[in-house]
């Protein structure tokens, strides 16, 4: 232990904690000034500029679109969001115009304008090669047309995109508010308020371990709204970003800080609650960076609306992380001019007065002032760009009204992807050990338990793939509450196995951002339980990008849960909760019932694209089975018969299996043939199995340890009826805990989980 941290000692010195100061506004330049300092040249301004102007066109055609005023295309009836970033562009243009293409960011429900820059900047960081690459259609084109074709291409992908339109980014399934391009590195909006922090925490952490030095080293701009710095996620980022682990050369080989610049774009209203003066108690939320380490995470105040002051803020937090000082804070003063939406008229929080105040530094308008008071630019240069950028819009979005819609045949295409890790990029095939392999000891007859077979499962994935990282807490020195990966982090050190603080939502929204940046990270939860705080970021994350982006993007990830009905722990850490995410399209779901199907299946879900829940019996740690040592896989949707029989179809999952197999052997003395089915995998399901096993059988009982009242059973007893409904002879049955809350006392939790007799009673039913 004394390795990695410093001894905890007893001390209780009376003494005075004291905070640094955080700096505001202290950009105070001209634009002659950056230019005479060669910090920025003129085509960069010009840059800015146009790039400010496109996102404030994009804007202003939504708002003009709702009373038919958009010239072009006033046939058209737009139907989405109306969430306007108006007053905000130069948070948008300042801090991506420092950004490399191969640079991250992410960004929020109002981020039309963030998408904009991103994809502005790095097309004009792109050779013809890249252009052409980008839009084959252009392929004939050079120069300035190519460029300008592409850029053209870009805007209209984007309002495409938020008319929902196949040619649009995500095919129009995610809608202007998960608009992304991860070929330049945006990672996407996000409509949760504050839902996309954690997923660029995990990229940056991406970005911390894979490292190619023939490039510049990566950095991600993470954009977030000030309602979302009160939420409980962002926070946990926060302190997650941090953790003295990530710089601590005792702790990791990888001594650099995390690269992320969290943007906290303070636009003064969450939707109509203003922060400051309202929901929150500090007059900055600059200062919340003081709660997470000593350097207030270089926290600093900008002037959000003038873009050069951003850039300026921008390009000294790079210096901050390119040291491996990173993270960093930086809270952007801007300001929305409109509602929440159209449909909010904001004149019952704010006034005129307020409105007319902040228009007097609208960052469009004073940049172009300040570029022809300093004689940057003539009028005639700065109207030629004007009138270039209303063009392109009206051309693009005309386009975009023309452009065909999705095919309602193809609804729910791209919920899952079909791909699975056949081959590991040569880059990660080399293991570099940092102590003795974790060997798990055979019995005499080659037996070992559930528990040891899952561990070997993910020892043989990590030492193939090094992109595979598994953390979550207490995994790493202790080796987990079920002592499951005890030797891992002996064997491949702190930078593949590590600790997580209790922060179960940043658990998993982290491993959301590794997975979308090319690793496969394991992530464990310790109980399923904990699955709920995570809901959000499993649920409406890790779900729903690969769908949201037109199969753009696979999130490649396993969530690790255990579950313990039958060990008395009570309400809270007893649950069955694999029904839930079965009703959630988008993940797998799967529960192994003996050790050679966790060993088999933990594999699988490792090399599969998409996320995996991971359901683990802590009632099945210890029981045995012979698991082979050689190279296996079990794949997703094929059900096992456990036994086979002609009277009952019993189909059960999980530590239910060897109560089913019990009843069954009691049913036979009675002259019932059970036949046992375990579906291995919930989502995807073997339907072909049950049905073929409910044809000849007749009969059907569906069993699991969830709560009763709308357990995946019953979907399961939906299924067999609508298939099967010609071959039975009696309802199909279903079986699961008491309708109530896990009980602690043996006596009552006995009676609250389904019971062998229950199986019996309930297959007696059926005859």
């Amino acid at each position: 232990m004394g390795n990695y941290y410093s001894d905890l000692t007893p001390d209780f010195k009376m003494r005075e904690i004291r905070f640094n100061s955080i700096k505001a506004y202290s950009y105070d330049r001209t634009i002659k000034d950056e230019l005479k300092k060669e910090t920025v040249g003129k085509d960069s301004l010009m840059e800015i500029y146009e790039c400010m102007l496109m996102i404030r066109e994009f804007e202003e055609m939504i708002l003009k679109l709702r009373t038919g005023a958009y010239e072009c295309i006033k046939d058209y009836e737009y139907r989405g969001p109306t969430h306007l970033s108006i007053g905000q562009e130069a948070t948008s243009a300042g801090a991506c115009s420092i950004l490399n293409i191969s640079d991250y960011i992410t960004s929020t429900h109002r981020g039309h304008g963030d998408s904009i820059a991103k994809g502005y900047f790095a097309i004009r960081q792109m050779d013809d090669d890249v252009l052409r690459e980008r839009c084959p259609e252009c392929k004939d084109m050079k120069g300035g047309e190519l460029r300008e074709a592409v850029m053209e291409d870009h805007v209209f992908r984007t309002i495409a995109e938020l008319f929902g339109k196949e040619s649009g980014y995500g095919k129009g399934r995610g809608g202007g508010m998960h608009i992304f391009d991860f070929r330049v590195g945006h990672l996407g909006a996000n409509a949760i308020v504050g839902g996309g922090v954690p997923i660029a925490t995990g990229a940056a952490m991406t970005c911390r371990i894979d490292i190619d030095k023939s490039k510049p080293p990566r950095m991600l701009c993470c954009f977030a709204g000030d309602g979302a710095y009160a939420n409980g996620v962002v926070l946990e980022s926060l302190n997650w970003a941090c953790q003295d682990q990530f710089t601590n050369p005792k702790m990791t080989s990888i001594v650099k800080g995390l690269p992320i610049v969290y943007c906290v774009v303070n636009n003064h209203f969450g939707m109509t609650g203003r922060a400051d003066g309202e929901v929150t108690g500090v007059d900055f939320l600059a200062r919340r960076g003081a709660g997470f380490d000593l350097e207030n995470m270089h926290a600093e105040v900008v002037n959000g609306m003038d873009a050069m002051a951003v850039r300026d803020a921008l390009q000294r937090a790079r210096k901050i992380i390119e040291a491996g000082k990173g993270p960093v804070l930086l809270e952007l003063n801007t300001y929305r001019y409109y509602g929440h939406s159209l449909s909010d008229p904001r004149n019952e929080y704010r006034t005129k007065d307020e409105e007319e105040k902040w228009k007097q530094v609208d960052p469009v308008f004073v940049f172009r002032k300040r570029l022809l008071e300093e004689g940057i630019f003539s009028g005639k240069e700065i109207e030629t760009i004007e009138k270039q950028v209303a063009e392109r819009n009206a051309k693009a979005a005309r386009r975009a009204v023309d452009s065909p819609d999705p095919d309602p045949e193809d609804v729910i295409k791209y919920m899952y992807t079909d791909s699975f890790s056949e081959k590991v990029p040569k880059p990660y095939q080399k293991l570099d050990p940092k102590g003795p392999e974790p060997k798990v000891k055979r019995g005499s007859d080659g037996q070992i338990n559930y528990r040891d077979a899952i561990k070997e499962g993910i020892v043989e994935e990590m030492k193939r793939d090094a992109r595979v990282v598994l953390y979550g807490e207490d995994v790493a020195d202790y080796g987990g509450a079920f002592k499951l990966t005890k030797g891992l982090l002996e064997y491949f050190g702190r930078g593949r196995v590590f600790n997580a603080p209790i922060s179960e939502a940043c658990i998993c929204g982290t491993g959301v951002g590794m997975a979308m940046t090319g690793y496969r990270p394991i992530v464990e939860l310790m109980y399923m339980d904990f699955a709920l705080m995570a809901s959000d970021q499993i649920s409406n994350q890790a779900a729903k990008w690969h769908y949201m982006t037109g199969g753009n993007v696979k999130v490649p990830m396993v969530i690790r849960c255990s579950v313990g009905g039958g060990k008395g722990y009570g309400g809270q850490h007893s649950q069955s909760l694999e029904s839930i995410f079965c009703h959630i399209p988008g993940t797998y779901v799967a529960y192994p019932s003996n050790p050679y199907d966790a060993k088999g299946l933990i594999k699988t879900a490792i090399r599969d694209d998409n996320p995996v829940i991971f359901v683990e019996g802590q009632l099945l740690y210890g029981m045995k089975g012979v698991v082979p040592e050689e190279e296996y896989l079990i794949p997703f949707g094929e059900a096992k018969i456990v036994r086979e029989g002609t009277d009952i179809s019993l189909i059960v999952w999980g530590p239910a299996v060897q109560d089913a197999i019990k009843a069954a052997e009691k049913l036979a003395a009675e002259g019932l043939d059970v036949e046992i089915i375990d579906p291995r995998t919930l989502v995807p399901f073997d339907w072909t199995a049950v049905e073929e096993s409910v044809k000849k059988t007749g009969k059907a009982l569906v069993v699991s340890q969830c709560v009763d009242i709308g357990s995946y059973t019953g979907e399961i007893v939906s299924g067999i009826v609508e298939r099967c409904f010609d071959y039975l002879d009696a309802p199909v049955l279903k079986l699961g805990a008491k309708n109530g809350i896990a009980p602690q006392a043996h006596t009552l939790e006995k009676a609250y989980l389904p019971s062998v007799e229950d199986m019996i009673a309930a297959a007696r039913r059926l005859v």
